[in-house]
C-alpha cells in the first residue's frame, strides 16, 4: 500500500434543500476525514442505500418522491448496522417518534446546529467503526492475471487499508513461455502495490483448467480462507473461462458469504451492476498497480490505466459522479 492514503467515512446525505445540504456537507467535510454523497430526493436516497454501503446516513424527513421514513426503512432493511440521523423542520413529537421507531439513531431539528450535527455524526461514526473492528477475509478470483486488478483493484485496496485480509486467486497464467512469465511478474508487482496476497496456479497453467479443476481450486481456497466476501467475474461474459470461474465461485461460496461480480475484459453489455464502490481515494494507486501490465496491454486494453480511469468515471454517474467500481450482487451479507 502506498503511504498517506487515509480512509474517509462515507456519509449519504438525502436532502432536497440545497441551502441545508451545503451547510451539512461543509460542516462534515471540514476536517477532511468524511466524504459526503448527496441525493436530492427520496427515490435516489433509497436506491443508494440499497446499492452502496455507508458509514452514516443523514436524511431529511420531508422529501420529494419518497419520504424520510421510507429512506430509513430501506436503509435498515439493506444495512441494519448503519446509523441514521433524521433531520426535520417539524416540531411535533410525532415526527421524531416516527423516525426513531423506523430505526433512526437520532433526530436533529432544523435549522441545523453545526456543533450538534458534528458531535452527533462523529459519535455515531465512532460507534459503528468500533463494531467493525474485526478484520474480514476477502477472496478475489481472476481467470487470468490482471482480471482482479482491473475489475475490483480499488475496492480490494479499501479493504486492505482497514486491516482486512485480502487474497487474490489467479486460475491461469494465460500465456506460455516468456509472455506467461511476464504476466506472472506483472501480477506479483501489482498485488504488492495493492497490499494483497497473491495465489498463483501451482503449475503455471497457461490455459484455464477444466471446470472440475477450477471448482476444486476455488473450493479449496474457500475452505482454507473462509472468506466473508468473494469477488468473481460476471457470468455475463463471452469467455467460457470467466463463466466457469463465476459458476465455481457461486457453487463454493458459503451462504453467509457476500458474492459480488466485477466487470472483466470480455463482459457483455448484459452486465447489470447494482452496487457501486467509490474508489476516488484509491484511483491513483489502482493506476499504479495496472502500470505493471503495460507490456501486456496489446490485445488486453482493459489493463491500460487510462482506459481503467475512464471506466471508473463512466460508472461514477451512478454514485454522485465520483470514480467507482461496479458490481453485480449475487448475494450481499453486510
Amino acid at each position: 500500500m502506498s503511504e498517506g492514503v487515509e480512509k474517509k467515512a462515507q456519509v449519504l446525505l438525502v436532502e432536497d434543500n440545497l441551502t441545508d445540504a451545503t451547510l451539512i456537507r461543509t460542516v462534515l467535510e471540514k476536517d477532511g476525514d468524511i466524504r459526503v454523497t448527496l441525493a436530492q430526493d427520496g427515490i435516489r436516497g433509497c436506491q443508494l442505500v440499497e446499492s452502496h454501503r455507508w458509514d452514516l446516513v443523514i436524511t431529511d424527513f420531508n422529501l420529494p418522491g419518497r419520504d424520510g421514513i421510507e429512506v430509513i426503512l430501506a436503509c435498515k432493511a439493506h444495512q441494519p448496522d448503519t446509523p441514521i440521523i433524521s433531520t426535520s423542520a417539524f416540531s411535533a413529537s410525532a415526527y421524531r417518534d416516527g423516525a426513531l421507531r423506523g430505526g433512526a439513531s437520532d433526530v436533529l431539528p432544523k435549522p441545523i446546529n453545526p456543533k450538534e450535527l458534528i458531535h452527533t455524526a462523529r459519535g455515531l461514526l465512532e460507534l459503528k467503526s468500533g463494531g467493525e473492528s474485526q478484520p474480514k477475509v476477502i477472496l478475489a478470483i481472476g481467470a487470468f492475471p490482471g482480471d482482479v486488478e482491473a475489475g475490483c483493484g480499488g475496492t480490494l485496496m479499501k479493504h486492505a487499508l482497514v486491516g482486512d485480509q485480502v487474497h487474490v486467486l489467479v486460475l491461469s497464467v494465460g500465456a506460455e513461455g516468456q509472455k506467461g512469465e511476464e504476466r506472472v511478474a506483472a501480477t506479483r508487482k501489482a498485488c504488492r502495490v495493492m497490499g494483497v496476497k497473491l495465489h498463483l496456479p501451482p503449475d503455471d497453467t497457461s490455459d484455464l483448467p477444466e471446470f472440475d479443476t477450477v471448482l476444486i481450486r476455488i473450493k479449496d481456497a474457500a475452505h482454507q480462507l473462509a472468506p466473508k466476501i468473494v469477488f468473481a467475474p460476471s457470468l455475463k461474459d463471452v469467455r467460457d473461462s470467466r463463466q466457469h470461474a463465476h459458476t465455481a465461485a457461486e457453487i463454493t461460496a458459503a451462504p453467509a458469504t457476500s458474492l459480488l461480480c466485477y466487470q472483466a475484459a470480455t463482459t457483455t453489455l448484459e452486465f447489470r451492476p447494482a452496487l457501486f464502490e467509490d474508489i476516488s481515494d484509491f484511483l491513483d494507486q489502482k493506476m499504479a498497480a495496472l502500470s505493471h501490465f503495460q507490456m501486456q496491454v496489446e490485445g488486453r486494453p482493459h489493463l491500460d490505466p487510462d482506459l481503467a480511469r475512464a471506466a471508473a468515471r463512466y460508472w461514477g454517474r451512478f454514485l454522485g459522479y465520483g470514480e467507482v467500481e461496479p458490481f453485480e450482487v449475487i448475494r450481499h451479507t453486510l
